[in-house]
């Protein structure tokens, strides 16, 4: 198992060489409660992603139907990601 640095996305071998590699550039790991160890931010169960939800609920083994609501409401609820690679030009 290979791990990744949250902030540079280099990878390492085990986890005391990553913890090594956190503490001596600064680079931080988010430790919201989604998963019970320090973990990337955005990851599927974090608290930070806006589908943590339907995450939480595929793996709990809800019915389709309710995957669906969630996934509708995460939609109407979350604003999306920002055009940054796209140069746009509204007139």
């Amino acid at each position: 198992m290979t791990l990744r640095c949250p902030a540079c996305r280099s990878r390492r071998a085990t986890y005391q060489a990553m913890q090594e590699h956190i503490s001596a550039t600064g680079h931080k790991l988010c430790t919201c409660g989604g998963y019970h160890y320090a973990h990337r931010p955005g990851s599927p169960f974090c608290e930070v992603n806006p589908n943590a939800a339907w995450h939480h609920a595929w793996r709990a083994g809800e019915p389709p139907e309710v995957l669906d609501e969630i996934l509708l409401d995460t939609v109407l609820t979350h604003p999306g990601r920002p055009l940054t690679k796209y140069n746009i030009r509204f007139v």
